[in-house]
């Protein structure tokens, strides 16, 4: 009886437990994912709005945005902004209770027409029947009038949508202009009570047609900003500038972004190289227009008397605020114009210009330039506009500064909207790109009607196409359609910016843009190098820009003192596809001796430095915590140095020369800086001192821990590895103390995808003996000899130089201390040079910078040593010693 108990009770627990585990696996089935995901459904949206006196009048209309309650945005309501831009672009000719239609100009002025002032009902008929457009000034009241505004609708009165301040005013008058229309003829109304406003209104349609007759209209970006040629960080490279500006209509450029200057020659021979119809020029500061920029040294432009005087010499032109009194006593050229000196600028008989800025900030100022009609736009009819006030500044949303004559019927065609549109080709906006190989060309028809056109690539010579570089584009109103083109580079297209241009040709019209294909060198490696006997490792990294996917890659090594004997060879197969690169290493077996290392692959060749010591000495290498901070410091000592370095920012942190106990780098960690505590202080320069980079200002490296590995802790060398990866853009730095000698390598192999980060500043922060002071020499080895420069405790200065040689030095003249930095001669823009001063917002210390300032290329790495040679004696010495190690490379001619 019990066991038949237990069997029914073990029976009924297994058919619950199955029926758990049914009803279980039911329910998990039967789960669904809800999406809850909408984010404008999820939105809440507020009005904004203010119309009224802060400390002056103005408008604004503005939408509030919340998510999930504590996300909060505001942004400008965009039809209610337009529409007020409209009623303080009419305030500003006299005329703020203007109601315009759009195309009201540019239809009048399409076709011959009569004036008719306040006509009877018979004669405007009698005008209508001979086919021809009529203008009609009349009184809302009067029987034409009343016949005439009776067409208008009532929607057509945007002003209702607003709540601006000057619809408040005593004299507020409205005024309407609009046309009817019947078949090819046209009627253009413009109806007020007030004689004196229908007037003044006639004379701003007047003074528009002579100026639209009279001139072309050429719209440019003054002040287009970039870096280039800097170590520090913005979007847009001068030719994605460009081909944002020309998309915008733009025929002009002046660029003035740090260093710009330099690229005077580079962008001119781009934009020559694929025809395009546009003017470019440079400045810096205040300078503009020079014929050239030799000599020019930016961060010793002291006062207004150096700008003056080195614009007159070069035939340029110097602009300086209109506030600075400290200006008044010098002859400028003009003024820099802004918003707020709008008095000045409008009223003023004074040239001026207006800066447009950086990419970034969206490049929302430009300038419109008016040069007579059968003059050809040039650099002199450019300047000539300029500084004969032929010209206006146009601000975000529309607002204007210039003289009247120009910046009135320019308000008045951007009332018009039509025109400025058809003028400058906004009906089509073509976006170029390249990925990889490939072009991507978006044409997008933003017209109400279809547009049927060509598409035509301007290429260099060291580019060609796969297929037809033209093809016929149809677009629908409001649709796009994107066009694919495979480039094939030539070799000569390696190591260089290559620009492309395109044109979309439509109805008569072309519109255009600029892009790019910037390559690396196809073969990229150490130009200057070092290694002990009797293996180096030797790394090279090809870009394969040909339809090869295997190749061999040949390295021949010769002595210096007899070229023409091969000591040594070898090869390897690379195997990448077009477009992409590989990296490999090779191990030259070498003895000591000096050398050169000629690396050939897909045709190319390229020859590099290389020298190689004999395996000798025993220095050491540790780890160790010297700030508790939990990330250890690695010490590197020989019997000569002492060499400390930090994983953060992956710096030489100490450079101690035992003969003289003396630390030659400004060390300020691991202290704080003062200001340490300032907003966003990691936005600036932070001086923790030692031998580091500028990767932007402040450096993306600064405060970055980096993984650290030591690849060789004991024998002839030692030698510590640092990396990391900057959201796919991988920096190592390999740091190697060799034998007994002071020498210290530092390694940088960097693989970057991101085009902004163009420039890399190594560089040792310099303080010999106990403190930096005018007993401190630091020579440099220019075209016109080795040149001394020191310090000057009053002040703060910098110099970029065009170096003979690859190598810089310092000494201190009272404790006798050499420091001797080394480097590959050509692969510099220049060596930049700071002494810098307490007054630093961001260093408030004496020391001296010395960096080489290096373009960063993409689609490969790109490879760079830098030597420190640190001794007690004369800094001859040092430098002998690294030319003895085949450290010293040398350049024939200048940049």
């Amino acid at each position: 009886m019990t066991r038949k108990f237990n069997y029914l009770a073990y029976l009924a627990l297994a058919l619950i437990l199955l029926q758990q585990t049914s009803v279980l696996a039911q329910k998990i089935d039967n789960y669904k994912y809800t999406n809850q995901y909408d984010l404008i459904e999820n939105t809440v949206k507020n009005e904004n709005n203010f119309n009224g006196y802060t400390n002056y009048w103005h408008n604004n209309y503005n939408n509030v945005y919340r998510y999930g309650n504590l996300y909060k945005m505001e942004i400008p309501d965009i039809e209610k902004t337009i529409l007020q831009s409209k009623v303080d672009i009419a305030e500003d000719f006299g005329i703020p209770g203007l109601v315009m239609q759009e195309g009201f100009i540019s239809n009048l002025i399409s076709d011959e027409y009569i004036t008719l002032n306040e006509p009877s009902l018979k004669n405007l008929e009698e005008a209508l029947e001979k086919n021809i457009n009529v203008i009609v000034f009349v009184n809302p009241n009067s029987d034409v009038g009343e016949k005439v505004m009776a067409k208008l609708p009532k929607t057509n009165n945007w002003t209702n949508e607003l709540t601006s301040h000057q619809f408040n005013a005593i004299d507020f008058v409205k005024i309407n202009a609009f046309y009817l229309e019947l078949n090819q003829t046209k009627l253009f109304v413009v109806s007020s009570k007030d004689k004196t406003t229908r007037n003044k209104f006639k004379t701003q349609i007047d003074n528009t047609e002579i100026v639209i007759k009279k001139y072309d209209f050429h719209k440019g970006w003054f002040g287009a900003f970039t870096l280039l040629n800097s170590v520090t960080i913005t979007k847009g490279h001068p030719i994605e500038v460009i081909g944002t500006g020309m998309n915008e209509g733009n025929s002009w450029f002046v660029f003035d972004g740090y260093m710009d200057f330099l690229s005077k020659d580079e962008i001119a021979k781009w934009v020559k190289k694929v025809d395009l119809p546009i003017i470019t020029d440079v400045g810096a500061s205040n300078v503009f227009g020079a014929k050239d920029y030799e000599g020019f040294q930016i961060q010793q432009m002291y006062d207004a008397e150096s700008w003056v005087k080195f614009a007159k010499e070069k035939e340029g032109y110097v602009f300086r605020q209109v506030y600075d009194t400290l200006a008044d006593p010098y002859k400028y050229d003009g003024y820099f114009a802004n918003e707020g000196n709008k008095e000045q600028i409008d009223n003023k008989n004074v040239p001026f210009v207006l800066k447009t800025g950086a990419l970034d900030k969206g490049a929302l100022s430009s300038m419109v330039l008016f040069i007579e009609k059968g003059e050809k736009l040039s650099q002199k009819s450019l300047w000539n506009a300029i500084l004969d006030r032929r010209e206006v500044g146009v601000l975000e949303q529309g607002k204007m500064i210039g003289p009247a004559t120009y910046r009135n019927a320019l308000q008045m065609l951007v009332l018009d909207r039509i025109f400025l549109e058809n003028y400058f080709g906004d009906p089509v906006n073509v976006v170029a790109e390249v990925k990889g190989y490939n072009l991507q060309v978006t044409i997008t028809n933003t017209a109400k009607v279809p547009l049927s056109g060509t598409l035509e690539i301007a290429l260099p010579p060291e580019i060609k196409i796969e297929g037809k570089s033209s093809v016929q584009i149809n677009l629908d109103s409001k649709s796009s359609k994107t066009q694919y083109f495979n480039l094939e580079p030539e070799a000569t297209a390696t190591n260089n910016t290559n620009p492309i241009a395109v044109h979309y040709k439509y109805n008569g019209k072309k519109k255009s843009t600029l892009t790019m294909l910037d390559l690396p060198p196809a073969i990229s490696v150490h130009r200057l190098l070092y290694s002990h006997a009797p293996k180096v490792s030797y790394p090279v990294t090809i870009h394969n820009f040909t339809n090869k996917s295997s190749f061999p890659v040949n390295i021949e090594v010769v002595n210096i003192k007899n070229e023409r004997k091969v000591v040594f060879k070898t090869s390897q197969i690379c195997n990448a596809t077009m477009g992409t690169f590989k990296d490999l290493l090779f191990d030259l077996k070498l003895r000591a001796g000096n050398y050169k290392v000629k690396v050939s692959a897909l045709g190319l060749n390229y020859t590099s430095q290389l020298g190689v010591g004999k395996a000798k000495g025993k220095p050491t290498l540790s780890e160790i915590d010297l700030n508790n901070d939990g990330v250890n410091e690695y010490r590197m000592e020989n019997d000569s140095v002492q060499v400390t370095l930090l994983a953060t920012g992956a710096r030489v942190i100490e450079y101690i020369i035992k003969s003289r106990n003396d630390n030659i780098l400004f060390k300020l960690w691991p202290k704080k800086a003062i200001d340490d505590k300032r907003s966003f202080r990691k936005r600036g320069y932070y001086p923790y001192g030692g031998f580091e980079d500028f990767l932007g200002q402040g450096s993306m490296e600064t405060h970055q821990v980096y993984n650290s590995e030591i690849i060789k802790k004991e024998g002839d060398y030692v030698q510590v590895r640092m990396w990391t990866d900057y959201f796919g853009n991988r920096l190592e730095k390999t740091f190697t103390l060799y034998g007994n000698s002071p020498l210290l390598e530092i390694r940088f192999a960097l693989t970057f995808i991101n085009p902004e980060a163009n420039m890399l500043g190594p560089q040792p922060i310099l303080e010999l003996g106990k403190k930096h002071w005018t007993e401190d020499a630091f020579m440099v080895p220019e075209f016109d000899g080795i040149n001394e420069y020191r310090m000057k405790p009053e002040k703060y200065y910098g110099q970029a130089f065009d170096v003979k040689e690859g190598w810089n030095a310092g000494y201190d003249t009272e404790e006798d201390i050499t420091f001797v930095g080394a480097f590959p001669v050509d692969q510099p823009l220049f060596l930049h040079m700071w002494m810098n001063h307490p007054r630093n917002r961001d260093a408030h210390h004496y020391y001296t910078e010395f960096q080489p300032w290096l373009p960063i290329f993409q689609k490969s790495t790109m490879y760079f040593s830098y030597y420190i040679w640190g001794a007690g004696g004369p800094w001859e010495n040092g430098v002998q010693s690294l030319r003895d190690l085949n450290l010293i490379s040398t350049r024939k001619t200048k940049l």
